[in-house]
């Protein structure tokens, strides 16, 4: 069986790579037949988009696909090469960039034409969570073809012990968009003797929101995944009492490195963590505040169930579950 996966530009972030390419490594062991190809433009502009499916187009074209996985993002490309003979599959992460912003009618538009409605295209349609699913569901009638496969923890987050420093504890904020709910963490964390340490741009409002609630802080923006990965194992605790998310990735990192995770009480985070994190109503902040104080107080037996709950989610596991998939299309498969 010959895959082809379906890749963004690399300068429109890293994240559905970051995820996608483990799992394209062990398929390629399994299989022995798979190609990668990274869209060449990084915007969705007319012209930039046109290009893209040009050149999508081509590559599919070029080898004798039986399966093209679109990883994320770029599910405009659909209807242009359903009929190049390869069967289309397609991972939805979320529909956050449609749900979220409906208010302005004209892009909502643009969106669903191109992002929504072009789902009812492809194969096979995977999502990553239940609660995507649900999304997708309500959204476009694709209820024959759609199924769920979580997101794996990357096999470079690996349990490393370490002792909790209870007397200032290191808590990590991973993300500082307005679903991460850093505002309402910000907040959760006056008067407690911590340190947060921010991943991602901080504006105005969140550096004054600091200094007023005197958290001690620190801010790193655009960091290597080596340094990432540094920061998951010098931390004590993971915040991630996010408002929205397709999934909660760094719930698991959390746990398989092990380490507490403070998470929201709301799906899919709470799946995600499987009785393994500390949930909190993200929409509270005393709710936030007492998930980080019993992290502190509970830390050993919160490390012990996410890593447990870390295990089920390993890139052996995953890339199986889309083997799965992908078999539906072929006659056969050479599993070496």
């Amino acid at each position: 069986m010959n895959i082809l996966y379906l890749y963004r530009h690399p300068k429109m972030g890293i994240s559905i790579g970051k995820v996608f390419r483990p799992i394209e490594d062990e398929i390629r062991k399994l299989t022995g037949s798979v190609d990668s190809f990274y869209m060449p433009i990084p915007d969705y502009s007319i012209s930039g988009l046109v290009k893209n499916i040009l050149a999508t187009r081509d590559a599919v074209k070029s080898g004798k696909y039986d399966i093209v996985h679109i990883t994320g993002s770029e599910h405009y490309l659909i209807p242009f090469i359903k009929k190049l003979g390869a069967k289309i599959v397609v991972t939805v992460h979320d529909l956050g960039f449609y749900t979220n912003h409906r208010d302005k009618k004209l892009r909502a538009l643009w969106k669903k034409l191109l992002w929504i409605n072009t789902l009812k295209y492809a194969d096979q349609i995977v999502c990553i969570s239940e609660k995507t699913k649900s999304e997708v569901e309500s959204l476009v009638n694709v209820k024959s073809k759609i199924c769920v496969v979580n997101d794996p923890v990357g096999c470079e987050f690996e349990y490393t012990p370490k002792t909790i420093n209870r007397d200032k504890p290191v808590i990590l904020q991973v993300g500082t968009k307005s679903n991460k709910n850093i505002e309402r963490v910000i907040e959760s964390l006056r008067g407690l003797n911590c340190r947060l340490v921010i991943i991602g741009p901080l504006n105005d409002k969140h550096k004054a929101l600091l200094t007023q609630c005197d958290v001690d802080y620190e801010n790193k923006v655009g960091i290597s995944d080596e340094e990432l990965l540094a920061e998951y194992i010098n931390c004590d605790i993971v915040s991630l009492p996010s408002l929205y998310e397709g999934f909660g990735v760094p719930i698991l990192e959390g746990q398989a490195i092990g380490r507490v995770v403070v998470t929201s009480d709301v799906s899919p985070m709470k799946e995600v963590a499987g009785g393994g994190a500390i949930l909190v109503a993200p929409s509270n902040i005393e709710s936030i505040r007492k998930g980080f104080v019993e992290a502190i107080f509970n830390w050993d037996r919160y490390v012990s169930l996410g890593l447990l709950n870390a295990q089920k989610y390993s890139i052996k596991q995953i890339s199986f579950d889309y083997l799965y998939v992908y078999k539906k299309y072929a006659n056969s498969i050479l599993v070496k």
